[in-house]
């Protein structure tokens, strides 16, 4: 089952990203070093669900101001960070894009925006576009929402049902880069449909899945007894106006066996984030209504032991049938499961202080399938290389998504 949400993603002029387009796949695993720039790929995924959740001018200061965001020139022209998907909604396919262009006293202003909705034969079927504060293109009957040059048109278009499933989609991204300390600490109760992006209201997550399905947290349970963690129960706690939660571990003692139970604080920062992200991948569960598109996890590996590396993916590769994931790793022991096929595969590299991200090369692809080699094998051999015929395509430019941003 095809579960991807965004099928595309073309990126200009983003912190290190010079130009890249990337097919993704329900689950895309972003390969490399350290710095070399896997995490700003998948952050710029989260700055568009930023924009269109709160505002632009949040999620410009998040980051550290324009200048932050968009990609340093070494010539001195002015560079302007530009976002195009290709996204699936529940109606058919669709094409959103923004251009962000830096002003003078370190403000920004879209400096161009686009929608398209297409009919199943691949026809327009709805569009806007936005040149600066005009509305150059607007093919709805009714009229058209103002522009404001500091926010996103998408909010306000989405207030015609014809726009409102793309920004739904859009908006519905979730990533996490989890924080154990923030995971173990109790804290207010918070909404608990999604996790937070630090995993902070893990609490509340976990609560909810109580309430609405059992089984989905019992699924969590299997899969952190496989990952090597001896828990037999996992439980939302309340204690007083805060809340945090309490698991049960199996313990022996002299009369035979006992069950004893700890708060988060008690929990290893490995265990921890472990429980943040099956929690996350096995919440979101199979509907589309509800819940996330897609979820971008920083580095699950990290603080696992290798022979738990493998229950790790296995739990990725489940979650991935129902929603659609992308993560980056940098872990041998992460990619030696049978489920990681070349497909999912986007080596990553820095080259001359630019990202470069592609296909996996189609040699390298061969030794996966043919079972001569497996990802991880190539990964410590640093073999793992993007396709040369992907790379010079996506510098010729080709395809409506880099117009969209150029």
């Amino acid at each position: 089952m095809d579960t991807r949400s965004v099928t595309h993603l073309a990126l200009r002029n983003y912190k290190s990203i010079e130009s890249c387009e990337i097919e993704l796949a329900p689950l895309t695993v972003l390969v490399g070093r350290n710095g070399v720039g896997k995490s700003n790929i998948l952050d710029a995924l989260r700055f568009t669900a930023d924009a269109l959740n709160t505002t632009l001018e949040f999620a410009i200061r998040e980051r550290g101001g324009i200048d932050q965001v968009r990609r340093k020139s070494l010539g001195g022209r002015p560079t302007h960070p530009g976002v195009a998907l290709r996204v699936r909604t529940p109606a058919g396919e669709a094409e959103y894009s923004f251009r962000i262009a830096a002003v003078k006293g370190l403000a920004f202003r879209v400096d161009r925006e686009r929608c398209r909705v297409f009919d199943a034969g691949g026809g327009i079927r709805h569009e806007f576009d936005i040149d600066g504060d005009a509305v150059t293109r607007w093919t709805l009957q009714s009229a058209p929402p103002a522009v404001s040059s500091d926010r996103l048109f998408l909010v306000a278009a989405s207030g015609q049902p014809e726009f409102r499933l793309v920004w739904d989609v859009l908006r519905r991204m979730t990533f996490h880069n989890l924080n154990p300390e923030a995971m173990k600490l109790p804290g207010r109760p918070e909404p608990g449909e999604l996790l937070s992006h630090d995993g902070r209201n893990l609490a509340s997550v976990i609560k909810q899945l109580q309430s609405s399905n059992g089984g989905r947290l019992n699924r969590v349970l299997q899969f952190i007894r496989a990952i090597g963690v001896p828990i037999s129960r996992i439980a939302h706690k309340q204690a007083g106006a805060l809340e945090t939660i309490e698991v049960s571990q199996e313990v022996q003692v002299p009369e035979g066996s006992r069950n004893s139970n700890f708060d988060a604080i008690s929990l290893s920062d490995g265990t921890i984030r472990a429980i943040g992200i099956l929690v996350s991948v096995v919440s979101a569960g199979p509907s589309k209504s509800s819940g996330p598109t897609l979820i971008g996890i920083e580095e699950p590996e990290t603080s696992l032991h290798p022979a738990a590396a493998g229950a790790m993916m296995e739990a990725l590769a489940e979650g991935a049938e129902t929603t659609q994931l992308i993560v980056t790793c940098h872990s041998p022991d992460l990619l030696e499961h049978s489920a990681v096929k070349p497909d999912m595969i986007r080596p990553v590299l820095l080259d001359n202080g630019r990202t470069v991200v592609g296909q996996l090369s189609p040699h390298k692809a061969e030794l996966m399938r043919d079972h001569l080699c497996s990802a991880g094998e190539l990964l410590r051999l640093d073999q793992l290389e993007p396709d040369a015929a992907d790379l010079k395509q996506q510098e010729e430019a080709r395809g409506t998504l880099f117009e969209a941003i150029a």
